[in-house]
């Protein structure tokens, strides 16, 4: 899978400190895209592409597509794309996706499948 460039690799500005959270709770299905000046936490499904400052996948949550962020942080599931500069995948992490970031932790048990790409 080659990794895309253009707004992809352009990661949003970090969260300002007024910004409002959005979250997708557990029983929704969001299929489309969604874009956000503030963080959101996705706990049901998205089917579609994801862009926000910061963005946090629960241990309930998947998302099926790309996802853009300064900050990423995934309990839950990601099949796609990723492109966010600071990544952390939790223990209960299962990814499948490539991977564009600056910084990234993965923490024992979380899985992943894809490519790494370092972006300075």
């Amino acid at each position: 899978m080659k990794i895309p460039h253009g707004d992809f690799d352009r990661w949003p500005d970090p969260t300002v400190a007024n910004a409002r959270r959005s979250d997708f709770a557990e029983d929704l299905v969001v299929e489309g895209d969604a874009t956000s000046s503030g963080p959101i936490e996705v706990q049901g499904n998205v089917i579609g592409s994801l862009r926000a400052p910061e963005i946090t996948v629960a241990g309930s949550g998947r998302v099926e597509g790309s996802v853009v962020a300064h900050d990423l942080v995934v309990f839950g599931a990601v099949s796609g794309m990723i492109s966010a500069q600071n990544v952390m995948f939790a223990p209960s992490a299962v990814v499948q996706a490539d991977v564009i970031h600056e910084r990234i932790a993965i923490e024992a048990g979380a899985v992943l499948e894809g490519r790494l790409q370092r972006k300075a």
